[in-house]
């Protein structure tokens, strides 16, 4: 199969610049003589207005449907990702007072405390 496809391929290949040669003139031969183009009367009617009006209402509306389109898609993604989250690490199951921070909240007690303490001792022992 592989053998067959190599044949073929090769064959095409030999057969490109033979077909190329073939419609003659080259790449940096003399250019056809060039053809008038017909110059289109302006128009003085305000049919171009209302056209151009349907074709922005129309692009409006496509833009519209995209838009929803592009949020819809957003909250689909948002939905699935948050059902696919484990119940450990979804935000809404654990307390406030258990995350990472909560040593920090029982440093700054502490230190609360040890200072209060220390406030009292110098008012006693004045």
């Amino acid at each position: 199969m592989f053998r067959r496809t190599l044949v073929v391929a090769l064959v095409f290949a030999l057969l490109t610049p033979a077909a190329a040669l073939a419609q003659g003139g080259g790449a940096f031969g003399p250019l056809p003589p060039a053809e008038p183009a017909a110059t289109p009367t302006p128009d003085q009617s305000n049919d171009s207005l209302t056209s151009d009006l349907g074709g922005r209402r129309t692009m409006f509306i496509i833009g519209g449907a995209l838009l929803l389109t592009f949020i819809g898609i957003g909250m689909y993604i948002a939905r699935d990702a948050r059902r696919a989250l484990p119940e450990d690490h979804r935000p809404g199951s654990r307390l406030r007072d258990e995350g990472p921070h909560k040593h920090k909240r029982q440093a700054k007690a502490r230190a609360r405390a040890r200072g209060k303490a220390q406030r009292d001792s110098r008012r006693r022992n004045r």
